[in-house]
């Protein structure tokens, strides 16, 4: 089980979002460089950064392309408007791993022939049903359609948010990631974790890799000095 922090990006500034509204925004005055490094310092080996202007229709941002190369030591993965083939091409080509999660619900079609290893599924939930278009909107299709399409496809790796407890830091959202886990994917969990203890119940669930979390760590819940919060930073808790 490896914590993984998030870091929301809007207009280049750090964000966090309560249930992914952008009315219910909190901006932190700290630069998004200084805060990766202090996570690096701590031992993160993955980190996961949502482009939210992307994710909302505008220009995607172009401040953290050169974060593979500015931290070697770091595998980042990153969402937010990947909703063409052209997208996720350009920050493979950049050394991220792919977040996609709006292409990958609605025309799964579109991802072959990309790596399974590189290429991760967004899967937001609301309940059982799959939302899209920054939690906008329900998929078109079923969930057990999405999970099919996928599997057939070669793409086994899913982050799995729970829309209703990301940003509120009421616990994660155990029963959406362990229903993803048992279609037979590698799951990231997001949404909910404020402290330590709150990975408990995913590390019991097989396939479940990973916990998101950004708030609780950059509001110090989970501090980052603690030597149980760098072992699992470093995915070996």
């Amino acid at each position: 089980m490896q914590l993984i922090p998030s870091l929301d990006l809007m207009q280049g500034r750090l964000v966090r979002l309560r249930h992914g509204d952008p009315q219910q925004a909190t901006f932190y005055d700290l630069e998004p460089e200084d805060w990766i490094g202090s996570l690096a310092e701590a031992g993160a080996r993955r980190i996961h950064l949502v482009d939210l202007d992307g994710a909302f229709g505008r220009p995607r941002q172009g401040r953290f392309t050169a974060f593979p190369s500015q931290f070697p030591e770091i595998r980042f993965q990153v969402g937010g408007g990947l909703r063409d083939r052209a997208a996720i091409e350009e920050v493979l080509d950049l050394g991220f791993d792919a977040v996609v999660g709006t292409l990958a619900v609605e025309r799964p079609s579109a991802l072959k022939g990309l790596s399974g290893h590189h290429v991760i599924a967004a899967l937001d939930l609301k309940g059982d049903r799959i939302v899209t278009h920054g939690w906008q909107a329900p998929s078109a299709l079923a969930s057990a359609e999405v999970f099919a399409a996928l599997k057939g496809l070669g793409f086994d790796r899913a982050l799995v948010t729970d829309v209703s407890r990301d940003g509120t830091l009421a616990g994660p959202g155990v029963e959406a990631a362990t229903w993803v886990a048992g279609q037979g994917f590698l799951v990231q969990a997001s949404g909910g974790v404020k402290e330590l203890a709150d990975l408990r119940p995913l590390t019991a669930v097989p396939g479940i890799v990973g916990a998101i979390s950004g708030k609780a760590l950059m509001e110090g819940f989970i501090p980052l000095d603690d030597p149980l919060t760098r072992a699992a930073l470093a995915g070996v808790a």
